[in-house]
C-alpha cells in the first residue's frame, strides 16, 4: 500500500507542471459563434476545392475528370493558400476551450478517440473507393469495387505493389491526413503546455496584441516565411499546419487580437484581393513557367505564404463581423462537420469515376457531384446519428443516455481498437 502511495505521489510530482495546466476552472470565455460558423463555412468550402481538383489540369489528384480546365485554378486560387491554415487555427482554438475543461488523463483519453477512431475507420471503410478509382484510371484495373475491395484487406497482395504508400501497406489516410495530423500535433502541444501557459509568454502575446495589426501580422508571417523557405514544398502542409494550430491555441483568450481583426476588416479585404489578384498572376506567368528563375519562384512563395496568413486573418475578422451570432441550426450543422469532412472526398471520387462513363459534359457532371455529394453526405449523417454504434466511427456525438460506467467502457474499447493505430502513428 505504502509503495502505490509513494508511486502515486511520483507521479503526480512529475507531472505537476502538466497537471497545473489542465482543468484549472478557470472562467471561460463566451461561445464563439463566429468560429463555429467558420468551422462549417471552412470544411464546407473543402467539397467546392476537392470537387475542383477533378477538373484541375496541372494540380494533381487522385482522380481525374475528361474535362480539365487550367482556368478553374484561377478561381482554386481564391481559396488555396488558406483554407487549411483556417482551419488548422479553428482546431487550436478549440483545443484551448477543451483543455480547460477537461484533466490531462481524460483529454488525453477522448481526444485519442474521437479522433483516432474516424480515422481508423475511414483509412480502411471510406478511402478504399479513391484508390480504387485512382488504380481503375492509372493501371486500366480489370475488376469491379467489390472484388478490389475484397483484395484490399491483403496487405500482401501483389496488386497494390505500385501502391505501398500509407499507415499500412496501401492503407493510406488520403484527405484524412488532417486527423492523422491532428493527433499527433496535439501531443505535441501537450508536451509544450507548461511552456505555453508559462506567465511570461501570456505576458509576450498579450502585448503583441495590443499592438498595431501590421506588428502582429509580421510577426505572425516571419516563422511561416522561415518554414517556406526551409522545408522541402511537397511535405511544408504539415509544419504550416502545426504552426497555425499553435497560433490558434495561444491567441485564442486574445480579444484584443479579435478586436484589431475586427477594426481592421476592409482594410484586410482590401488587402487580400489585391493578393490574390498578383497571386493569380504570377502563378500563370511564373509559376506556370519552366524558364522562370529560382528568384522569381521564391519571391512568388513568399507572396504566396503572406496571402495564405491574409486569407486567415480575413475570414476572422468577417466572421466577427457578419457571422457572431447563434441561429437554431448551427449546432446540427457544426454536427455535420465530422461525418462531412470524413465523407466527402470518397463520395466526390466515387461519383466522378462512374458519372464519367456517361459522358455529361464539363457543366452537369460538377453539378450534379456537387449536389449528390451534399445530398449523400447529409443523408449518411441524418442515419447515422440515430445509431449509436456508428455515431464514434463518423465523428457524431453520441445521442443516448448511458451511464458513466458504460461511458468508461465504450471509451475503454475505442482506446483497444485505435491502439494498433497509435502505435504506427507515435
Amino acid at each position: 500500500m505504502n509503495l502505490k502511495i509513494v508511486i502515486k505521489n511520483t507521479t503526480r510530482t512529475l507531472l505537476k507542471p502538466w497537471l497545473n495546466v489542465f482543468n484549472q476552472g478557470e472562467e471561460l470565455p463566451s461561445r464563439r459563434y463566429d468560429l463555429d460558423w467558420l468551422r462549417v463555412l471552412a470544411f464546407g468550402l473543402l467539397i467546392f476545392y476537392h470537387t475542383g481538383m477533378l477538373y484541375s489540369e496541372n494540380w494533381g489528384f487522385h482522380f481525374k475528370s475528361q474535362y480539365l480546365s487550367s482556368g478553374i485554378e484561377n478561381v482554386m486560387l481564391l481559396l488555396s493558400p488558406w483554407r487549411m491554415g483556417l482551419i488548422w487555427f479553428i482546431s487550436g482554438v478549440a483545443l484551448r476551450f477543451i483543455v480547460a475543461r477537461f484533466s490531462l488523463g481524460m483529454f488525453l483519453t477522448t481526444r485519442s478517440v474521437k479522433i483516432l477512431l474516424p480515422l481508423l475507420f475511414g483509412i480502411w471503410f471510406i478511402v478504399p473507393i479513391q484508390l480504387y478509382a485512382q488504380m481503375s484510371q492509372e493501371t486500366s484495373l480489370a475488376m469491379g469495387f467489390w472484388q478490389f475491395y475484397s483484395q484490399f484487406f491483403d496487405l500482401t497482395n501483389p496488386l497494390f505493389e505500385r501502391y505501398q504508400a500509407g499507415i499500412w501497406p496501401h492503407v493510406d489516410v488520403n484527405h484524412l491526413w488532417y486527423l492523422r495530423s491532428l493527433w499527433q500535433f496535439t501531443l505535441l502541444l501537450v508536451l509544450a503546455m507548461p511552456l505555453l501557459h508559462h506567465a511570461t509568454v501570456h505576458t509576450i502575446i498579450t502585448r503583441l496584441c495590443g499592438r498595431s495589426l501590421l506588428t502582429i501580422f509580421i510577426v505572425l508571417l516571419l516563422p511561416l516565411c522561415i518554414l517556406k523557405l526551409s522545408w522541402p514544398s511537397d511535405t511544408f502542409r504539415y509544419p504550416m499546419g502545426a504552426l497555425f494550430l499553435l497560433y490558434g491555441y495561444l491567441l485564442a483568450w486574445q480579444p484584443a487580437f479579435y478586436s484589431q481583426l475586427l477594426r481592421h476588416w476592409r482594410v484586410l479585404l482590401v488587402v487580400f484581393t489585391l493578393g490574390y489578384i498578383v497571386v493569380v498572376l504570377c502563378y500563370n506567368m511564373i509559376w506556370q513557367n519552366p524558364a522562370a528563375s529560382q528568384w522569381q519562384i521564391t519571391s512568388i512563395d513568399m507572396l504566396y505564404t503572406a496571402q495564405r496568413l491574409m486569407g486567415v486573418l480575413l475570414m476572422l475578422a468577417l466572421a466577427q463581423r457578419f457571422l457572431n451570432h447563434d441561429h437554431p441550426k448551427l449546432a446540427s450543422l457544426n454536427g455535420a462537420v465530422f461525418p462531412f469532412y470524413l465523407l466527402h472526398q470518397s463520395v466526390i471520387i466515387g461519383l466522378a469515376f462512374y458519372l464519367s462513363k456517361l459522358q455529361l459534359g464539363g457543366f452537369v457532371e460538377p453539378l450534379l457531384i456537387l449536389s449528390l455529394t451534399f445530398i449523400i453526405c447529409w443523408l449518411v449523417f441524418i442515419a447515422a446519428r440515430r445509431i449509436d454504434l456508428l455515431s464514434p466511427l463518423l465523428g457524431i456525438k453520441v445521442t443516448g443516455k448511458y451511464k458513466a460506467w458504460q461511458v468508461k467502457v465504450g471509451f475503454g474499447c475505442g482506446l483497444i481498437l485505435v491502439s494498433p493505430l497509435i502505435f504506427r502513428l507515435v
